[in-house]
């Protein structure tokens, strides 16, 4: 117990701590609550789309949600539940004619659970222009982004886990390329009622980058969220899971996420979801279904999301299972 209240006030002291170095490191703006607004002003955007169709069927509402290797994605710490090796992969026809590509592999071994991820963003390719060929000079350029990772998730007893991530990003901007260092860091815990559980993670951490000559820093994510079971329980032939969470994006502003998912016959899952103060994206729906394969299973995953009055509906796709 000791050992959680240590975790929980190093991840309390950074989710307070980063937003006000930010600030002060440029302009004191003040108390966070008072912040101005600063929409999209973040390098490496490509790192706010949500990537799991289960996660963004249920609204994103899922750093509470326990032992799935998509977790790598929204809070390490989750990793620290899962006994099996576990990988997925996943497809997104995102906006504008971009798509996004990424794949994640844990298992347990050396004390804890080990994990690798990959994310690539290849936007739409597009004719250059020139201020002397302002019709396109006939090449075709596009730039792209990789995000690679490294996780390890450790259990400290059977209710509390904590985790963390590094990762590697580049970023290819067609006449220049920048790269950087980020981390990923996370607890969760089991609250001792149901089977309800709480987390906590802080995304994205990292130093400024600058591109051209104006510096940006990383779109840092805070998020508090809370899941469990309000129908039966995890493994049973049918349960409801519900999970709800707030997060503080440093270059948007506080957001709420709320989502649900029904298993029936442990075999197919509904899901459903709706996030608070976003101009996209505000509810999605989806389905998975799994099969056992021996001592493994198979999963399948797809989700549709509202795209807004200006862009097509995102659809994710993943397959992914355990063995």
């Amino acid at each position: 117990m000791k050992r959680f209240k240590v975790v929980a006030i190093l991840v309390l002291a950074l989710g307070i701590g980063l937003p006000a170095g930010r600030a002060s490191g440029q302009i004191d703006y003040g108390p966070i609550d008072q912040l101005p607004s600063v929409k999209g002003q973040s390098s490496f955007t490509f790192l706010t789309i949500g990537l799991s169709p289960r996660a963004a069927a249920m609204g994103e509402a899922f750093s509470a949600m326990m032992a799935d290797v998509n977790a790598i994605f929204y809070n390490p710490a989750a990793l620290g539940f899962i006994e099996k090796g576990q990988y997925s992969i996943s497809y997104i026809n995102w906006l504008a004619g971009s798509n996004l590509f990424s794949g994640a592999a844990v298992h347990r071994a050396f004390g804890g659970v080990w994990g690798f991820s990959m994310v690539s963003a290849r936007p739409e390719a597009v004719e250059e222009t020139t201020i002397f060929e302002s019709l396109g000079t006939g090449r075709m350029i596009r730039g792209g982004n990789l995000a690679v990772g490294v996780a390890f998730a450790r259990q400290m007893t059977d209710k509390v886990s904590w985790g963390l991530q590094a990762k590697y990003i580049r970023e290819d901007l067609v006449l220049a390329t920048t790269s950087t260092w980020q981390f990923d860091l996370g607890i969760t815990a089991h609250t001792g009622y149901r089977s309800f559980r709480i987390a906590a993670a802080a995304r994205n951490v990292g130093g400024e980058t600058t591109a051209e000559t104006r510096p940006f820093s990383p779109p840092i994510y805070f998020n508090f969220g809370v899941a469990g079971e309000i129908v039966g329980n995890e493994g049973d032939p049918a349960y409801l899971t519900v999970a709800t969470e707030t997060l503080f994006a440093t270059d948007y502003g506080q957001r709420w996420h709320f989502g649900g998912e029904l298993w029936l016959n442990n075999a197919i899952a509904l899901r459903a979801g709706y996030k608070s103060n976003y101009e996209i994206e505000n509810y999605g729906l989806g389905v998975g279904v799994k099969q056992g394969i021996g001592d493994g299973e198979i999963r399948i995953d797809v989700s549709y999301n509202e795209g807004g009055e200006d862009f097509s509906a995102p659809l994710r796709m993943a397959i992914g299972g355990s063995f």
